[in-house]
């Protein structure tokens, strides 16, 4: 994703609402954490815009010529611009076109373009990654909404010996919710710390637990009666760590932190490749054999899987090559010194 263009919205359009009984829901059946996906997506969005908006009494707006590939620099930003920017007539934006981060000036009715802000280079670094990590967050959402679709097929049983690994879900949850709500810089980053800790480790106990019991359903000496129950096992824990997953991502969005995103999304496609999607000797998989062992036509837990694992590595592949990009560019800078 080398070039982007995204939109900022306004600061009353951020907040999280901490007493929004939607962010916490106990239907253990299936839960929806879209609602903390778009909040922890609107705070990158959210600083971006204060980095921007603290440039804008020296940012100089620029008109882009019709037939040459380049920018004009004109007079410096208007009190018009201004005040249509604070009314809301106008919004801001990112757009990132040939390696160079501007700026931009949008009409909130007709979404035209009404310029460019040329950002200085104090701006730029202050921004970092986090354009970057704005701009792919429609691709997060893609792979949130297909992990809770997964969820939505999977039979949820709650277990008494599992329940100590389930219920770190829940209080990854709401450490995240407090979080966000949260003022205080320091704070926040506590809570979301100690998410990461409690989801990592509830990540972890869930991924051996699916890979042992998985060992037993594709063994063909297990009974009938037993693959039922390791079956219900497996799919309840499949859902709280695909959940806990998305818990982790949303934290590390918060955090703006997009190395460690992706090494979340790593080792989640590690495990799908390698747990769920493994075929034994026979050819099946764990998914293939979820989905044989459902009764009704809707067991398409195996090509849910795989598509997440797709969306994923595309996503992973992207962000590989434009960090070798970007290698190459600091090492042609170096020789040029």
């Amino acid at each position: 994703m080398n070039d982007f263009e995204i939109d900022l919205p306004d600061n009353d359009k951020l907040s999280l609402i901490a007493t929004d009984i939607n962010l916490y829901s106990y239907d253990f059946s299936s839960f929806s954490l879209a609602p903390l996906q778009q909040k922890a997506s609107k705070n990158i969005t959210d600083t971006i815009r204060r980095s921007v908006l603290s440039n804008v009494s020296n940012a100089k707006l620029v008109s882009k010529l019709s037939k040459k590939n380049e920018v004009e620099y004109v007079a410096n930003l208007s009190d018009m611009a201004k005040k249509n920017i604070k009314s809301g007539e106008w919004a801001l934006g990112i757009r990132k076109k040939t390696g160079k981060i501007y700026g931009v000036i949008k009409d909130t009715k007709t979404g035209e373009n009404r310029g460019y802000l040329n950002l200085d280079k104090r701006t730029v670094k202050d921004l970092g990654n986090l354009p970057e990590l704005s701009a792919i967050q429609g691709q997060l959402s893609s792979i949130s909404e297909g992990i809770e679709n997964l969820n939505q097929m999977i039979q949820r049983v709650e277990l008494g010996q599992y329940n100590d690994r389930f219920s770190g879900f829940f209080s990854a949850r709401q450490l995240i919710i407090e979080a966000i709500s949260s003022k205080d810089d320091f704070t926040q980053k506590s809570l979301l710390l100690s998410a990461i800790q409690s989801n990592n480790n509830t990540i972890a106990k869930l991924a051996f637990s699916i890979h042992q019991d998985g060992l037993a359903l594709v063994d063909p000496k297990t009974k009938s009666k037993d693959a039922k129950r390791i079956e219900n096992f497996i799919q309840s824990s499949l859902g709280y760590l695909n959940s806990s997953v998305q818990l982790n991502l949303i934290a590390y969005t918060v955090l703006h932190e997009e190395d460690s995103l992706f090494a979340t999304l790593t080792n989640y496609c590690a495990f799908l490749n390698q747990v769920l999607l493994k075929k034994n000797e026979e050819g099946h998989s764990i998914a293939w054999l979820i989905d044989n062992g459902h009764s009704g036509e809707d067991g398409n837990i195996c090509e849910f899987t795989n598509g997440i694992s797709n969306k994923i590595q595309t996503l992973i592949d992207n962000y590989k090559n434009i960090a070798i990009s970007e290698g190459d560019n600091e090492t042609s800078k170096s020789k040029k010194v």
